[in-house]
């Protein structure tokens, strides 16, 4: 089931959607948990989805190869990402559905 996501620098030079059911699957209930807890996204708990993801996913790399080029600028741009709030919620009811209530209560 697939759980689409983004990311992008902060500059929005170079940007990348994707599926996050790979770090979904392999990822522990806490890790899960840290992720709900941040809105899914713009936080460290969703800079570890792209960067896990980047190992396999070409355009997710292309995210990190451009930070590190332009890493000498001053002003140099970070970068975020952003999962779907529903699709996560779906694939964690198919999947984790014991985290379906910690998960819950941690966004409400």
């Amino acid at each position: 089931m697939p759980v689409p996501a983004e990311c992008h620098t902060d500059d929005y030079v170079v940007e990348a959607t994707f599926d996050a059911e790979q770090w979904f699957s392999q990822a522990s209930d806490e890790e899960i948990v840290d992720l709900a807890s941040c809105g899914w996204g713009g936080d460290y708990a969703a800079d570890r989805v792209a960067e896990f993801i980047a190992g396999f996913h070409e355009q997710v790399s292309s995210v990190f190869i451009y930070l590190r080029i332009v890493a000498y600028k001053k002003d140099r741009p970070g970068y975020e990402c952003f999962i779907d709030p529903a699709a996560a919620m779906t694939w964690i009811g198919e999947h984790r559905p014991h985290l379906l209530s910690r998960v819950q209560s941690t966004i409400e």
